[in-house]
């Protein structure tokens, strides 16, 4: 729920990014197989890239365990998520996964890293806005 709720919100800030020069890709751990609901879920019409194995996570510093399910913040997005109509679906990938945000530029030099300590420490659209296109 709380990764739906995090790219809907990426999502309403595409055409920010698009300015920019920038494109958002979501790279999430489940099947490819459902990427079509995850996208009428969240209304992200952009590319979607799937890593069952969670080898890039790995890579890239990504923690995953059961700690990172129980938290304040954790709590506070999920009932956040709620009001905004996102409801707890079916679990596409693994749900211990924590996830994070990249900025790349053109040369491939990463500008921004955010890894997440908890599920639903997302970090603010406005600080990968101020990096993306520089």
């Amino acid at each position: 729920m709380l990764c739906r709720q995090q790219v809907a919100e990426l999502a309403e800030y595409s055409d920010s990014f698009k300015e920019k020069n920038s494109d958002l890709i979501i790279v999430g751990s489940g099947d490819h197989s459902h990427i079509k609901s995850f996208r009428e879920t969240t209304g992200f019409s952009g590319k979607i890239l799937t890593d069952p194995s969670r080898n890039s996570f790995q890579m890239l510093g990504l923690s995953s365990g059961i700690g990172g399910l129980f938290g304040l913040t954790t709590l506070a997005k999920g009932f956040s998520a709620l009001r905004k109509g996102i409801k707890p679906g079916s679990i596409q990938g693994s749900a211990l996964q924590l996830g994070g945000a990249l900025v790349v530029d053109q040369q491939g030099s990463i500008r921004y890293h955010h890894q997440s300590k908890e599920a639903g420490d997302d970090p603010p659209v406005e600080e990968m806005l101020m990096v993306a296109g520089e």
